[in-house]
């Protein structure tokens, strides 16, 4: 049950282009955390993204705190902070203006500590000076993660953040989602897995615009039985119509298969999100 004042509802919400339907009669709530968006690419995590922000029209309701999103008593885009999927940062400008640019079109005041406070969070200082075309993929998707936090937004839409990040930038982005959702609603749509299972407490999962499954990443782990065996995989799933094959190694010469099932075996082994995300999208 929702019970705090930052809270996201959708309800029956649906998307068609023409005769099809890329999302059909979604229905979700979210308050404060992180929330894992999880699905092929094609199972509508980006156009229920876009549906929340604005920038696709939708049947169905959107509401915050019980107000029509993109309604006249509630203006959105002063709650709202988004990153895209696709870099579009081809601006004749250096990274620290483009912040000063994006906090203008904002309406945004005094907004120099919070700049200098992002470009220092986001490890952009250093390159604060150079122009946008100069700098990396990762840079940039850094400069988009620190223009979404400008204006201290109440709901956070992340769409593939961590692309062309390497391990410790991935670190330090889940470190700041971590402490910025502890008043906000984020939500990460991401097809690196390890992010979700170590910042996510809310796992969605989709499929042809579909919501699969809707749950907390414990209760998801805990549902799932995983084992290791050494023995003829094969065999095994002739005898076992539930078995998932996870994947298989040669440990000295020996082939393990780690593998999901309903049954019980010996050498049951932890349960990873990576597990999970095979049993209802493998």
């Amino acid at each position: 049950m929702l019970t705090n004042d930052n809270i996201l509802q959708i309800r029956n919400l649906t998307k068609k282009y023409g005769n099809f339907e890329a999302l059909k009669n979604i229905n979700l709530s979210f308050e404060n955390g992180v929330y894992g968006l999880l699905g092929h690419n094609g199972a509508g995590k980006t156009t229920l993204l876009n549906c929340i922000s604005g920038i696709l029209d939708y049947d169905g309701e959107i509401t915050y705190n019980g107000k029509d999103i993109h309604g006249k008593d509630l203006r959105f885009k002063e709650i709202l902070g988004g990153v895209p999927q696709q870099q579009t940062l081809d601006l004749p400008i250096t990274v620290e203006n483009f912040l000063y640019y994006i906090s203008s079109l904002k309406g945004l005041k005094n907004y120099k500590g919070k700049i200098k406070q992002l470009l220092i969070e986001l490890e952009l200082e250093e390159h604060k000076n150079k122009k946008l075309a100069s700098i990396s993929g990762g840079m940039k998707q850094r400069l988009l993660i620190a223009q979404c936090l400008l204006n201290d937004p109440k709901i956070v839409l992340l769409d593939e953040p961590t692309a062309g990040f390497d391990p410790v930038q991935r670190r330090n982005l889940r470190d700041i989602l971590a402490v910025i959702s502890k008043d906000r609603i984020v939500i990460l749509a991401t097809h690196v897995i390890n992010d979700i299972e170590l910042i996510a407490n809310n796992v969605v999962f989709m499929k042809s615009g579909n919501v699969l499954n809707f749950d907390t990443q414990d209760n998801l782990l805990s549902e799932i039985k995983v084992y290791e065996t050494s023995q003829d995989i094969d065999d095994l799933i002739s005898k076992d119509s539930t078995i998932k094959v996870v994947n298989t190694k040669n440990v000295n010469g020996a082939l393990w298969t780690r593998f999901i099932s309903e049954k019980d075996y010996p050498n049951r082994v932890h349960t990873s999100m990576d597990d999970v995300y095979l049993e209802w999208l493998g």
